[in-house]
């Protein structure tokens, strides 16, 4: 029993000083009626909104002495906030992954092809003729139809008057004669590049005095056939064109037998070509042709008399000329020519007569053989 008037003396201790604190408010409700808010002390409690009200703590209308702040400061959060947010770095571009390298085993290579190359003989082929069969035929399509370029073959014929001069320490070998003589030339074209040609001239009824008396008759001849290279520097008419080439040479000055104080010459060899046209209209070009002959085998031919100018001797000559070419059309042109050709004889050794002139046999004897002809003439082409 003294147990238990011990707890509610206790009991009722406790109850008693919670009623009477003067410094506290009765937090019992009395009588049942419900607590208003006014009888609770606001400087200790704050009444809470409802959930539904939406509005910010700054817009809340308090009394002074009825807020309770709170432990976190709302502006030190928005700061704080705002410096993390500063502080967040974008984030880091992230570089494709590289793909690795396909490595294969030797096994699996494949194998190197080498690159095909045309037979010798196709090499050769396309060298000689200008290119291969299609690089012919884009030329053929593409030059001008009235260009005499286009033309397969041609064939020139021309009048002509010569001069020949021979000058010799030896009387033997110094006379001149000139004349009539006629000229014709020819050209295949086995394509616009490469081609085969062929020129020849011949004296007409010439003549030559022997022993300053009387006259006795020449033939003067000269033949040139080869190969030609052409190389085109356009496609239109008035582009200039170029060829060169390989000719075997053969050239001599044939007197009669009657003749006892003059012998004839004969000279034949390579001669290196190069000619050219040169167009200023459509209708006009400008030609010229060079002619070097390094090394002539020349031999003498007896006449009424058996002379040797020396016992060997060399040979050389070279050959100018120049000339204009009118175009009618493709099939017709007219053309004329200076050709100017020149021959030296260095022979060796003592002659085998006496010369008449000045009864002396000389030794060394050098002649110098040039020859002039100019043509007028008309080539004809298809």
């Amino acid at each position: 029993m003294s147990g238990i008037v011990l707890f509610l003396s206790l009991t009722l201790s406790g109850v008693a000083n919670a009623q009477f604190d003067s410094t506290s408010t009765i937090l019992l409700r009395s009588g049942g009626k419900p607590a208003k808010p006014q009888n609770l002390d606001s400087s200790r409690y704050k009444i809470r909104q409802p959930e539904s009200r939406k509005a910010d703590d700054d817009e809340i209308e308090e009394k002074p002495g009825t807020y309770i702040a709170s432990p976190v400061s709302t502006k030190n959060v928005i700061k704080k906030t705002t410096v993390q947010t500063a502080i967040v770095q974008p984030p880091t571009p992230v570089a494709p992954p590289v793909a690795a390298p396909i490595t294969t085993s030797p096994e699996e290579k494949p194998p190197v092809v080498p690159a095909e190359t045309a037979p010798v003989t196709v090499q050769v082929r396309e060298l000689i003729f200008g290119g291969s069969n299609q690089d012919i035929d884009d030329y053929k399509k593409s030059i001008h139809p009235d260009d005499a370029r286009a033309n397969l073959i041609s064939i020139g014929i021309a009048p002509a008057y010569y001069y020949n001069g021979s000058d010799a320490n030896y009387s033997y070998r110094r006379y001149h004669s000139s004349g009539p003589g006629i000229g014709l030339g020819m050209n295949v074209w086995v394509t616009p590049f490469f081609g085969l040609q062929s020129k020849f001239f011949s004296s007409v009824s010439a003549s030559q005095k022997s022993n300053n008396v009387n006259t006795v008759p020449t033939d003067i001849q000269n033949f040139e056939g080869g190969i030609r290279f052409r190389r085109h520097f356009g496609y239109t008419r008035k582009s200039s064109q170029i060829s060169f080439g390989l000719d075997w040479h053969d050239g001599m000055n044939k007197i009669s037998k009657e003749s006892n104080t003059s012998i004839g010459r004969k000279s034949s060899g390579l001669s290196f070509a190069l000619e050219g046209e040169l167009p200023s209209t459509n209708n006009y070009s400008h030609t010229f042709n060079l002619d070097v002959r390094p090394r002539l085998k020349h031999s003498e031919m007896n006449t009424g008399v058996e002379v040797k100018s020396g016992t060997k001797n060399e040979t050389n000559s070279i050959g100018i000329s120049v000339g204009g070419l009118w175009s009618m059309d493709r099939n017709n042109q007219v053309f004329w020519k200076s050709q100017y050709i020149v021959e030296r004889n260095l022979f060796d050794g003592e002659a085998s007569q006496m010369d008449p002139h000045n009864d002396a046999t000389p030794d060394g004897v050098t002649v110098t053989n040039s020859l002039l002809i100019i043509y007028f003439g008309f080539k004809w082409g298809s």
